[in-house]
């Protein structure tokens, strides 16, 4: 399953070869723009691609994340790709991937361009409070079968400033550390966390869980409030279930166990 990983350095359209290989999550298809990697990834899920196939756009036109949201994706200025992946494993564990790539990207950021970075459930990671990062997974169910499941990943790199609407809520590498990377120097790490982490999801969803718990403030002890379809959840975080749900203990002691895809967490306090 070895196949040479592709990426791209920002000052050129063209796409070089990495010496960075992976057993399971190796790129081999680059874009100069795409309207958004995770569609493609998932049309190419659905045609028969293999796991482990990766697509990488240079700018998307129509990136997206949770709910619908737009994930802005200029040219050049950030890290956006998607993975195939067919995982063998109960979909109702399927939310360790998600996770997982929360975990690998903190841990990306953290050791190999030394920017502290917080998780916030599930899966957004920031740096200095701000959104660096966004994960969106989608995955194809059938009769209690996962039959596959695309992992998008967009990471701001070499973002000077943001447009208004954002501006006071998402960071980049570069406002971060000020030092201007290509997108070759953050995927090429990733990747390898990337592989450990996924592994990890398959088998033992525990070890994902605790990490993620080690790396996120909002994990413990955090005072938050959370929009779900059936009113406002306020109250204090109490770590994650086995598979992946927010805990939260409400005012009256009542442990509430939140799912992704259905609310919006925001940090009311800092701990």
């Amino acid at each position: 399953m070895l196949r040479t990983v592709f990426s791209y350095r920002y000052s050129t359209e063209a796409w070089f070869p990495l010496n960075t290989q992976s057993s399971v999550l190796s790129p081999r298809n680059g874009y100069a723009w795409l309207p958004s990697t995770n569609d493609l990834a998932r049309e190419m899920a659905a045609s028969g691609a293999e796991e482990g196939v990766t697509i990488i756009a240079r700018e998307q036109t129509a990136g997206r994340g949770r709910h619908g949201r737009t994930w802005s994706s200029p040219p050049g200025e950030g890290l956006y790709m998607s993975v195939v992946l067919r995982p063998d494993i109960n979909p109702e564990l399927s939310s360790a991937i998600t996770l997982a790539a929360a975990v690998a990207v903190a841990e990306t950021l953290k050791l190999d361009f030394q920017i502290e970075a917080d998780i916030k459930w599930p899966n957004d990671v920031l740096a200095s409070g701000r959104k660096i990062c966004g994960i969106l997974v989608e995955a194809a169910i059938e009769k209690g079968r996962l039959l596959y499941a695309v992992m998008g990943i967009g990471v701001n790199i070499a973002h000077r400033e943001f447009a208004e609407e954002i501006r006071e809520s998402a960071t980049s590498i570069f406002i971060e550390s000020g030092k201007l990377v290509a997108g070759d120097e953050v995927l090429a790490p990733l990747l390898s966390k990337l592989e450990h982490w996924y592994r990890r999801a398959l088998k033992r969803q525990d070890e994902v869980i605790a990490r993620w718990e080690e790396i996120s403030s909002y994990a413990h002890d955090c005072a938050v409030s959370v929009e779900t379809p059936d009113g406002l959840v306020e109250g204090l975080t109490r770590g994650l279930t086995a598979v992946g749900a927010l805990i939260i203990e409400t005012d009256k002691g009542q442990l509430r166990e939140i799912t992704s895809g259905e609310v919006k967490v925001r940090k009311v306090c800092s701990q």
